[in-house]
């Protein structure tokens, strides 16, 4: 696998990619019954896609922390930037199109190939989320952990579905960004169907 080119794209990528993640995450929120649900994962799975597990991390990680120290009510906990850190290792991992060639390879068909991978994404994430982020609630809530985590649960498995379109949709997107700002490992690892699409 090639190492991803810190260049000035992929700066500007991960600083923008970042604020939208601290947009999205804590600006743009769905109150449910026992959780929130907001856009904060799509930023991450899109740096994930575009330049792999570093970008992807960096951006869960540091959308967490500012997010948390612009937008955050209380004191910061370092519980929920753990989370955000496993949770862009996931994404970065299964979104990253040279990390999963025999999956690209096995399924022939682009879009099909990241569906699998944004469904498999977010259902991991979920995993991580429910298990994770329920365990660092019981510092804040009187509730016991499995209280917690039943209670989250529903929630977390319906996000799935809507992820994952989220995540596919905007991927296909991305591919059609012109070249010139498409990361070289983005550009060479796609289909040539793909790539032809993208540069239409």
């Amino acid at each position: 696998m090639k190492k991803v080119q810190y260049s000035t794209l992929w700066l500007a990528y991960t600083g923008v990619l970042v604020a939208l993640q601290i947009v999205l995450g804590n600006l743009v929120q769905i109150a449910l019954l026992e959780k929130q649900m907001n856009l904060g994962f799509l930023p991450i799975a899109a740096a994930g896609y575009l330049f792999g597990p570093v970008s992807a991390i960096i951006v869960a990680g540091l959308g967490d922390v500012l997010g948390t120290l612009v937008f955050g009510t209380g004191a910061y906990f370092p519980g929920f930037t753990l989370t955000a850190l496993v949770v862009g290792c996931v994404y970065g991992l299964f979104m990253y199109p040279r990390n999963q060639k025999w999956l690209t390879k096995a399924i022939g068909n682009h879009t099909s190939d990241i569906a699998v991978r944004a469904l498999i994404s977010a259902a991991l994430a979920a995993v991580v989320y429910i298990f994770l982020n329920s365990y660092w609630l019981t510092f804040f809530v009187p509730k016991g952990y499995w209280v917690l985590l039943m209670g989250r649960l529903p929630f977390n498995l319906a996000e799935i579905p809507i992820f994952t379109v989220v995540i596919l949709l905007t991927c296909l997107a991305l591919d059609r960004l012109p070249p010139t700002m498409l990361p070289p490992t983005l550009k060479h690892g796609m289909p040539a169907d793909a790539a032809s699409e993208a540069k239409q």
